[in-house]
């Protein structure tokens, strides 16, 4: 079983809906009335839904069909939101070109992806399908601290539902972070462990992906507030356009 199966059927109890997100997403598009984004990484659609009610149209892709399923089953009453099983990295084998006003990704979901490469080739593919003047916006971990600062893991996450302890070993800084978790649910006692390798992918790096790959307005946060990145920051969220 995979990392996301294991945790699916908890996850909207370790990561709830997000306002911040939502409102850091439309201060990068102006407006959301009618534009249409693509979610990669989207999860059990929380996000999308959000994004939705706010007047957006949302094609909301994941690569665990379990995440996909609860998705379709939770937001089966909104008409402009979609949902399906993809590799994001073959987004131009399912959208056209220039079909997208914004491409979205939170969650760290691009370091599970295997290196530079394939990281360049999801940019390649976000380029192609979104329309000129569109934004790509992600949010990942900050690794620059996690590496930089032997950071061995991220607050523990904790309700009346759940208790999700996270942690990092660092095999080696510039290919791989396996990212460990402890997840308790506390109604059963149920424990469940997991580890997935991450890419630890670095504030330069994103530039020099990005730059190479045609991007312009490269701009770094270290919140959805639109805080200013440091060294010392958890999140590391970028935004960039693809030009008119």
């Amino acid at each position: 079983m995979s990392f996301y199966q294991s945790i699916a059927p908890y996850y909207d109890f370790i990561f709830p809906p997000s306002p911040l997100q939502v409102s850091f997403i439309a201060s990068r598009m102006d407006d959301l009335k009618e534009v249409r984004l693509l979610e990669a990484g989207c999860g059990t659609g929380n996000l999308a839904a959000q994004l939705v009610t706010n007047g957006a149209r949302v094609e909301g892709i994941d690569l665990d069909p379990e995440m996909v399923e609860l998705a379709i089953d939770k937001h089966r009453s909104l008409k402009e939101v979609s949902f399906q099983a993809l590799n994001i990295l073959n987004l131009t084998t399912v959208f056209p070109t220039g079909f997208f006003d914004g491409v979205v990704s939170f969650g760290n979901t691009l370091v599970h992806l295997d290196g530079f490469t394939q990281i360049a080739a999801f940019f390649k593919q976000v380029a192609t399908v979104l329309k000129p003047g569109g934004h790509l916006m992600v949010q990942i971990i900050n690794y620059d601290h996690v590496i930089d600062h032997g950071l061995k893991g991220l607050p523990t996450i904790e309700n009346d539902h759940i208790r999700f302890e996270r942690y990092y070993d660092v095999v080696d800084p510039s290919s791989r972070i396996n990212f460990r978790t402890v997840l308790t649910v506390k109604p059963t006692g149920e424990v469940i462990h997991n580890t997935v390798g991450l890419f630890p992918l670095r504030k330069k790096g994103i530039e020099e992906l990005l730059t190479k790959g045609g991007f312009d307005e490269i701009s770094f946060y270290g919140d959805f507030k639109g805080g200013s990145l440091s060294s010392s920051s958890i999140p590391l969220i970028f935004s960039a356009r693809w030009p008119s």
